[in-house]
């Protein structure tokens, strides 16, 4: 199934790098290349909001028992 390009510009980066994947046909080894470097630096990049989310969890805890331990 081809989608136009109104529809491909709608997708997630993660979803437009599976979606080429997928396709596999008419990439020469440059274009192939360059999809599976945007797949790890997506990778990082969701990696990088999870920590974020951690971070301020644990930040949020500290401050919790350290206001329990002033109390």
């Amino acid at each position: 199934m081809t989608h136009d390009r109104n529809y491909l510009r709608m997708l997630s980066d993660s979803e437009l790098t599976h979606y080429a994947k997928e396709q596999g046909t008419g990439y020469d080894d440059l274009e192939i290349v360059l999809l599976e470097r945007l797949s790890v630096l997506l990778d990082v990049e969701e990696q990088l909001e999870q920590l974020q989310i951690l971070y301020d969890r644990l930040v949020a805890e500290n401050n919790a028992l350290r206001d329990d331990a002033a109390e």
